[in-house]
């Protein structure tokens, strides 16, 4: 037990001598007996601690006594749906909202016979084929982890994305777009270029939503959006890491965003620690819909109000008590539910509901729109007159559903800022939620190609 504890340290090599030295001195080995001694240690010396960080290539002289991932991604308390079981030579990566997993062995290593016929793929790690993105929120974490390259093609409306720099991989033809306007839903075209371009790249791995084709051949399904609360969606990064052993990278990153959340919410806490509960502030969160609202088959139009009976119910709902603010909520029984369950408004129920609010968070890009069409009602809110509005075009137009699960530590200090809870000598400046009124739509700038930031 002894030995082996000294074994663990890492100047193990001058232990093992100072423990020979001992050795000779106090039982008088034999030469022949200390080299063996010698030898043998210095098997285990290099075979546990020649691994110090996840390879980044084929391992060579494959051991099956060395841990080939010391570092492992741990998932937050509060991540329901993603687990990462780490073995010596492979992983097993669970996607428990899909109800896949997928078994990540060691490059220069073989998976485990065991275990191939258990899950839905079996892939060398680091992974080389490259990715295909379906859905733009796919896009940050691979970004943040420096994987911008691996992306190969994009299955998704290619207006939807905003990555300055994977629109000049597109640009460029480095990523190529598999999409046809008059399919937006797929359709035997569709199918077909799909099905072309995963034959002409049979090492790639499509990234699905979480209610994709998670069964679908060469497919990994991403629930992300699904968890429950803004630093369980974040702590996804790690599936993406694993892939790629880079978990090391993506611990550091998880860690220095969620210290930001924090921060934020012991700033806001010690602003309203002393308000009345009625001096705090409160935010209206709605949103209209126009089109995809059916009631009894037929189409309808209404607006779509906050609802949180707790927390953690929805992202806004917990950035808004982390600001220390509350949301507006549709009180029970009123308004009208549609054919797939979701509750609206009626335009003379939501003016009831929010005329008096001081701020109105509209959490889309056309608020200009229903504003223009509604504005003998609008006009009545307490936001409108004061110009109190806001909508999520501070980095452009489609930036906001890319990127905001990536920034969801950014985001809430931007509801914080709006609730003026960020703290006195607050030097944050709104990102995302724009003033209608008051401020231009944003944009995330250009790639800095020249500056290398493409591979950053």
């Amino acid at each position: 037990g002894g030995v082996q504890l000294l074994m663990d340290r890492r100047d193990s090599v001058q232990v093992l001598l100072y423990y020979l030295l001992t050795l000779l001195v106090t039982m008088k080995l034999s030469s022949a007996a200390a080299l063996a001694v010698l030898a043998a240690f210095s098997s285990k010396v290099h075979a546990h601690n020649h691994v110090e960080e996840n390879p980044q290539e084929c391992v060579e002289d494959y051991d099956p006594d060395t841990d080939y991932f010391p570092s492992k991604w741990v998932p937050d308390e509060t991540t329901d749906l993603l687990t990462v079981e780490y073995f010596n030579s492979y992983k097993i990566v669970t996607n428990k909202h899909a109800d896949k997993s997928y078994l990540l062995y060691q490059c220069g290593t073989e998976p485990p016979a065991d275990e191939v016929d258990k899950h839905h793929l079996v892939l060398s790690i680091p992974h080389r084929g490259g990715v295909v993105t379906t859905q733009t929120p796919q896009i940050p974490p691979m970004e943040l982890l420096g994987l911008r390259r691996e992306f190969k093609a994009n299955f998704n409306n290619p207006k939807y994305v905003s990555s300055p720099c994977l629109n000049n991989l597109r640009d460029a033809g480095d990523v190529v777009d598999v999409y046809f306007e008059d399919e937006s839903w797929g359709g035997p075209k569709t199918d077909a270029a799909r099905a072309e371009f995963m034959a002409e790249n049979p090492d790639v791995i499509v990234l699905a939503g979480p209610f994709g084709d998670a069964a679908a051949d060469r497919t990994m399904a991403v629930s992300a959006s699904q968890e429950r609360t803004n630093v369980a969606t974040f702590d996804w990064i790690g599936m993406y890491a694993a892939l790629y052993n880079l978990e090391g990278q993506a611990n550091h990153i998880i860690a220095g965003t969620k210290s930001r959340y924090e921060c934020s919410a012991r700033n806001a806490a010690s602003v309203v620690a002393d308000l009345p509960e009625e001096e705090k502030p409160t935010i209206l969160w709605a949103n209209y819909f126009s089109s995809g609202v059916k009631v009894g088959g037929e189409p309808a139009e209404g607006w779509s109000v906050a609802e949180c009976p707790t927390d953690d119910h929805t992202y806004y709902c917990e950035s808004a008590a982390h600001c220390g603010a509350s949301i507006i909520a549709r009180p029970e029984g009123v308004g009208f539910q549609d054919d797939y369950g979701y509750w609206y408004l009626t335009d003379e129920e939501f003016l009831e509901l929010g005329k008096d609010a001081e701020t109105f968070i509209f959490p889309s890009s056309n608020f200009g729109d229903i504003y223009n069409s509604k504005k003998e009602i609008l006009d009545q809110f307490k936001s409108v007159q004061n110009e109190n509005v806001y909508d999520t075009q501070g980095q452009g137009e489609h930036a906001w559903q890319e990127t905001r699960l990536a920034e969801y530590d950014v985001v809430t200090q931007d509801m914080c800022a709006i609730a003026g809870t960020t703290g006195p000598g607050s030097l944050h400046v709104r990102r995302w939620f724009r003033s209608y009124f008051k401020e231009p739509i944003g944009s995330l700038g250009a790639c800095d190609v020249d500056g290398g930031e493409i591979d950053l």
